[in-house]
């Protein structure tokens, strides 16, 4: 049974079938992505004066991307053009362009952008006294060369503190929530100075871990583990003497590492013990020895071992500073967050929006190499109108995909 109207339009709608679904599908993708663009625009604007971060996204890094995909958009033009004229290899040669310039946009978005960012941190502290000790301690330096290239002195030009308040709110504080500066920015930063809400913002170089005593407080004999078996478990970790140490306890592991600590917890936990961590002493480690840093968060380096925090303190190296590190203690951390999802309701959207978009691009490209594979190609050989159009459909699901880059690159990354 043939299916008809696969090339010749249908009479009612002037359009063939793959043509009219796919302007049905956009018309419900254009509902979806209005939705999300018009929750972000009433987000915005309901959003109190200086919570609504506006300057943390490169706009050299998406002006880039913008272009990759509006290349793209040609390129897919050139190959539907390739094969009204029946040239198979030129339809070849620009898809292969469009494809690269899809992947180009995912690795830059997947492998540079979003890492980037789930390895910067902002961080709240407690003690509003211990905020502005910090902040002097991290920009009093760059902020005294600020005014002296400037000409500019700050509230209190004498002191470092007065220097360092005035380049905090100009330079980091109003370029990231207002652009630029205004009545309204001098007063949600003059709240938020008094009120200790400011964020020291920047990258987390080492930290001081702890160091782990791990012991055997006691072993239940009707936790279902035989002797032999609690034994041999214990034996697994370097005991000594498993017997005398089931029985009477004792100091299992001295001055170990947290990941070891907490394996040995779980595993002899099973098997019938309990124990209890308390914290030796403390090394440093640099963020490259662990290897994953950036999925820190507050109750990771509050988490308590016995009385003691897991992380006494972090160095960080604060942005906007030339790279001035600060110690801050854990004692004194609010909240410590990377710009991740659940940072702030802008990162939330920001994650959403740009994610779905995301996905719209690798499925177009599971479909341009399905259509660049012998079992894509074989309707050219069979139906090259049919190939044709199939190629034109796409063209227009992937203008649509570009489309909603151009709404977003100005409000997320420029407005």
């Amino acid at each position: 049974m043939e299916i008809p109207y696969t090339v010749k339009p249908r009479p009612d709608t002037g359009l063939y079938n793959a043509k009219l679904g796919i302007w049905l599908f956009l018309a419900s993708e254009v509902m979806l992505f209005g939705a999300l663009f018009s929750s972000y625009v009433l987000l915005r604007v309901g959003a109190v004066p200086g919570t609504w971060s506006m300057g943390l996204m490169d706009i050299m890094v998406g002006a880039g991307n913008t272009m990759v995909l509006i290349a793209s958009s040609m390129f897919i033009v050139l190959a539907w053009a390739q094969l009204k004229q029946g040239n198979l290899a030129g339809y070849k040669k620009w898809k292969w362009a469009t494809i690269a310039c899809a992947v180009l946009f995912l690795v830059v978005k997947w492998s540079y952008e979003w890492p980037t960012k789930f390895k910067h941190y902002d961080i709240w502290l407690s003690s509003t006294v211990e905020l502005h000790k910090k902040l002097e301690q991290g920009y009093h330096l760059v902020a005294e060369k600020h005014a002296r290239e400037s000409h500019q002195e700050g509230e209190d030009a004498g002191s470092h503190g007065g220097l360092a308040k005035h380049y905090v709110e100009e330079e980091i504080f109003t370029k990231r929530f207002f652009k630029e500066p205004s009545g309204d920015s001098h007063k949600a930063f003059d709240v938020a100075w008094e009120q200790g809400t400011l964020a020291l913002s920047g990258h987390i170089n080492s930290y001081e871990e702890a160091q782990i005593n791990v012991r055997i407080s006691g072993w239940k004999a009707d936790a279902g583990v035989s002797e032999v078996d609690a034994e041999k478990t214990l034996a697994r970790f370097g005991a000594g003497d498993p017997a005398k140490l089931r029985k009477q306890g004792g100091l299992l592991l001295e001055k170990t590492d947290y990941d070891t600590a907490k394996r040995v917890e779980y595993a002899l936990g099973q098997a019938g013990f309990t124990l209890a961590l308390g914290v030796a002493g403390y090394t440093e480690k640099t963020k490259e020895e662990e290897g994953a840093a950036w999925v820190w968060r507050t109750k990771r380096v509050a988490e308590d071992i016995g009385g003691q925090p897991r992380v006494r303190s972090i160095i960080v190296s604060l942005d906007h500073s030339h790279h001035q590190k600060i110690k801050v203690e854990t004692k004194h951390i609010k909240r410590l967050s990377a710009f991740e999802p659940k940072h702030s309701t802008f990162f939330g959207i920001y994650y959403t929006i740009t994610g779905l978009h995301a996905a719209h691009v690798f499925g177009g490209i599971i479909v341009m190499l399905y259509n660049m594979l012998p079992i894509g190609l074989s309707m050219w050989h069979k139906d090259r109108e049919r190939f044709t159009n199939r190629i034109e459909t796409f063209g227009l699901f992937w203008h649509f995909v570009d489309l909603v880059w151009i709404f977003l690159f100005p409000i997320l990354y420029i407005l």
